[in-house]
């Protein structure tokens, strides 16, 4: 809405200063939030990208030691292995409120066992397929180490561009069509203002003029006509 279609009167003034006083309290707001979630943010980001190069060179050797065990022992000897060494994990997951924004903090039970614990035979099998299982079992660790690390980088990205947007139509939008509106009106109210006064002034003007004339018409009539 232009500043030119409201109405320039001091209420709506009143109204239009409480509105920017709003816009910038809620702008602040933002970007305290925004702040605060852009440290967490880029915690988490150093945390992730240094755990995720880890991850993948473990994946890439994990391939590599499957790729082994399978060539040597059969694919039906390491799926045998695999299918028995299942395990259930149990996850502890707590939220943390950052100004609104739910972040996850996930722990969970270690993933890598010993020879004895695995559901079968070491005996039955050999090194290569004790390799893949230990190497299978810290790669689960490590994947669970940082599960919850990339949902809250991509839950505070996406919250961080909203933010950004929010802020940028503050900034650049409402803000300013707020404070164009209280120029437009306090200039119109100005204006009438300067128009009352001259309006009063030539009234007074009209007022003493007619006053000057009656009081003339008077001190004529008083003297009556001349002998």
């Amino acid at each position: 809405m232009s500043a030119e279609s409201v109405n320039a009167t001091r209420d709506e003034l009143l109204r239009t200063r409480q509105e920017l006083d709003t816009a910038k309290e809620g702008k602040d707001i933002l970007e305290k939030k925004k702040e605060a979630l852009l440290s967490r943010f880029l915690d988490m980001v150093k945390r992730y990208k240094g755990k995720r190069e880890e991850l993948l060179d473990d994946l890439k050797y994990l391939e590599d030691t499957i790729f082994f065990a399978r060539a040597r022992d059969g694919g039906v000897a390491v799926s045998s292995v695999a299918m028995a060494t299942g395990q259930d994990v149990e996850l502890e997951i707590e939220t943390d409120n950052v100004m609104g924004t739910k972040i996850f903090n996930m722990a969970h039970p270690e993933m890598s066992r010993d020879l004895l614990s695995r559901g079968y035979n070491p005996a039955s099998t050999s090194s290569r397929i004790e390799a893949v299982a230990g190497t299978a079992e810290s790669l689960m660790d490590k994947m669970l180490d940082i599960a919850h690390l990339e949902h809250n980088i991509k839950t505070v990205g996406k919250e961080m561009g909203a933010l950004n947007r929010k802020i940028n139509a503050l900034e650049e939008t409402i803000i300013p069509d707020l404070e164009n509106t209280i120029r437009y009106i306090t200039d119109a109210l100005e204006q009438n203002e300067r128009e009352e006064i001259f309006r009063l002034k030539m009234v007074k003007r009209i007022q003493a003029r007619k006053a000057e004339e009656a009081a003339k018409a008077d001190a004529e009539a008083s003297q009556g006509p001349s002998a």
